[in-house]
């Protein structure tokens, strides 16, 4: 499907060093009333008892054609083009390499793809499986001719063994060193703090997306979906007030109302688009009245958020076995059946075991690429969790 266009002013892109990240306003509250959702049961029955301006009852999910067009796939090349910007502004031209992190569903591997293209850089191909686990320096060897490179998915290079770790550590000791020439690295916030421990990756810029507050969401959700013509209406169905400000009225008179649910969206996700995305696009319903409209004459301008911040969340007694099996799912960036077992301190029946309940559970989902990551709706809860049990997190 053609990607439309979108005005540069609905953009939300900043690009910002990684220390001047920060997270959405009500980020901690939000984390705070997750933690409680989890250990007191009795808050789940009150929540439950609220009265909903709309029941989920009374609205129908939207067809894949409607959705894919109110919700298209997130356009990163623009991101990339402002990534190229930053990297100028900054003269890192003297730099050896660059960091750009982002966490899983973030854009990290799209973006730094989209600037290669752009800068006619060349990609440097992940190994194969069997290079990593034999720890083979093939793949390092052959990025000696390069000036200009580039890797999109820096957790793709590595396993989180002795063998696995061999080609990454020699790759990033040569490209620190500058014998590589210059190149850009993407790579997931999770396996960039894995990294700094095991490898050590201190000195070299790491550059990030800012975090973006509820009304930066409502501009962006609202102009994806009416793409500066239609005027789309979305309402939420806790408090039956417009979660998007239309268009034609006076912004700053509904600001408060309309944008204070995509605020709760924004804290929720630690201010990522990525994963706001994956929200938005699975709370969207339609009206019940419009069940018999043929799909590809689906048109209504009335739609409803339903209020549900997490179709699957983490329970809080889950166990060390299915905790290790998460930790090292976000540590990769996602890894198969295989690889999994070869990375974690128990057998491969336990693992596989561990990843099928989680599955079922709907905690986990399958990428295209075969591997298995923590789902998008499921992820806020796993890293509260993972933090409250102290485990390494990832700094966005």
């Amino acid at each position: 499907m053609p990607q439309r266009s979108i005005k540069a002013a609905s953009l939300p892109w900043e690009i910002v060093a990684l220390e001047k990240f920060c997270t959405p306003q009500n980020t901690q509250a939000s984390q705070w009333r997750r933690s409680w959702r989890a250990t007191a049961t009795w808050l789940a029955g009150k929540r439950g008892a609220e009265q909903q301006v709309k029941e989920e009852d009374e609205l129908r999910l939207l067809p894949e054609v409607r959705l894919a067009h109110l919700v298209p796939p997130i356009d990163w090349s623009s991101a990339a083009a402002l990534l190229s910007q930053t990297i100028f502004q900054h003269k890192l031209d003297n730099e050896p390499v660059v960091f750009f992190i982002t966490p899983p569903h973030g854009g990290h591997a799209p973006i730094v793809s989209h600037w290669a293209e752009q800068q006619s850089v060349q990609e440097i191909v992940p190994p194969t499986y069997q290079e990593l686990t034999d720890g083979s320096l093939a793949w390092v060897e052959h990025c000696a001719p390069f000036k200009r490179w580039a890797i999109p998915a820096l957790e793709r290079h590595f396993l989180r063994h002795s063998y696995g770790l061999q080609g990454v550590r020699e790759f990033l000791e040569r490209a620190f060193s500058g014998r590589l020439g210059h190149g850009v690295i993407g790579c997931d916030s999770w396996t960039y703090a894995y990294l700094q421990h095991a490898v050590g990756v201190e000195g070299a810029p790491v550059f990030t997306l800012q975090a973006l507050e509820g009304e930066q969401l409502a501009r962006y959700f609202a102009d994806i979906a009416n793409n500066g013509e239609n005027n789309l209406c979305v309402y939420s169905t806790r408090t039956g007030k417009q979660v998007l400000a239309h268009p034609e009225e006076d912004e700053t008179a509904h600001k408060a109302s309309a944008h204070k649910e995509l605020q709760r969206l924004a804290a929720h996700c630690r201010g990522h688009l990525g994963i706001a995305w994956h929200y938005w696009r699975a709370r969207l319903r339609g009206p019940a009245s419009a069940k018999e409209v043929d799909a590809s004459q689906d048109t209504s301008q009335e739609l409803w958020l339903v209020d549900a911040l997490a179709d699957a969340e983490l329970p809080a007694d889950t166990g060390d076995v299915a905790m290790l099996v998460l930790h090292t799912l976000l540590l990769h960036g996602g890894l198969e059946d295989q690889a999994l077992g070869d990375v974690l301190p128990f057998s491969h029946h336990e693992a596989l075991n561990a990843r099928l309940a989680l599955t079922r559970q709907g905690i986990l989902a399958r990428k295209e690429d075969g591997r298995w990551q923590v789902a998008p709706l499921s992820y806020a809860s796993v890293r509260q969790l993972l933090e409250t049990r102290n485990y390494l997190v990832d700094p966005l």
